[in-house]
Formats: structure tokens, sequence, C-alpha cells
């Protein structure tokens, strides 16, 4: 059997080549998310409300909405635009009126996957006239916001923030249940 030079020359060419192009399609980390992205997971999410005065269920509500492991939004906008006396016009004594925005806002964002939990940064803002500070210049607003990002395990109601006015003796929950959406 006779080698040839060139032969030779060109396998000791061609080898580092082909060599590294084998590397190349070879994934370094095969667990790595760049050769395995995440799937999407859906869920529903159930947020409940709960409002108390000293002790009495004044609000109980509930959005039940369908939520995605991705940083994309799930959003809730619920309200009225309620009419305000703002004064008279002039001598016609024709009453004016400003619109008010009340309701409820909800968004659940950058929903993921930690181990067997799930974890949801939650928005939830409140705007509703306080019945008892009522005055002569018309309803009070009261207005709140809040904002938590807990990690919350599946099919199991947990309550995620929860406060008491001092003053008031009004009590706020927001309590979450995010449990799976079978594939169709």
């Amino acid at each position: 059997m006779i080698i040839r030079p060139k032969f030779v020359l060109a396998v000791l060419l061609a080898a580092p080549l082909l060599l590294h192009a084998q590397a190349a399609d070879t994934p370094k980390n095969p667990s790595s998310e760049a050769s395995h992205p995440p799937s999407e997971e859906s869920f529903l999410a159930t947020l409940t409300l709960k409002i108390l005065d000293h002790a009495k269920k004044t609000t109980d509500q509930s959005y039940s909405l369908a939520i995605r492991t991705t940083p994309k939004s799930s959003s809730v906008r619920e309200g009225n635009r309620i009419p305000i006396v703002s004064g008279t016009e002039g001598h016609t004594d024709q009453v004016q009126y400003q619109y008010i925005d009340l309701g409820t806002n909800i968004d659940m964002v950058n929903v993921k996957r930690v181990g067997s939990l799930i974890a949801i940064d939650i928005k939830v803002e409140i705007s509703a006239t306080a019945a008892e500070i009522e005055g002569k210049l018309g309803p009070t607003i009261r207005d709140a916001k809040y904002s938590v990002n807990p990690a919350v395990p599946v099919g199991k109601q947990v309550t995620v923030y929860s406060s008491t006015d001092g003053v008031t003796g009004r009590k706020v929950e927001i309590q979450i249940l995010v449990e799976p959406i079978p594939a169709a």
C-alpha cells in the first residue's frame, strides 16, 4: 500500500476543519435554554379581593383569567365612569359634570415556573367611593394600589396580601389560586 504525500497533506489540512464543524453542531450544555427553549404552560389564575369593615365583609370579588409562563401580561380592566357635579355654568344654572373612572385594574406579568411553584408579578389598582365619608362636596374616592410578586403552589388558594387600617378598621386581603389548564 502506497500512501501519497498529497493525500496525507489533504487529510491533515481538512481534519481541523471537520472537527471544528462537528464541535459547532454539538451543544456545549444540552440542558441550556438555547438548545431547549422552555415550553409555555397555561394556567387559570383566580384572584379574589376581600374587603372587610370591622369584620363585616363589604366586598368579595373574584376575577379569573388565563395566564401563560411568559413575560407577556394578562390584564383585567373593569369599572364605571361616574358623573361628579363640578359646578354650574353662568346665569343659566346648568349643572356641569366631571367624570371619574372607578373600578379595578389587574395585571399579571412575568409568570414563571420555579420548581413546583408559580411566580407572578401582580399589580392591582382599586378605586371606589368611600360611602362612609360622603360629604357636601360629593363622594370621597378611595384609591388603592398593590404590587406583589409571590411564588404560589399550584392548586392551593394563598393569601398574598393582607392589611388592616389602624384608623378605620378596614381590612384588605388579596388571594390567588393558580390551576393548570390541560392541553387540548
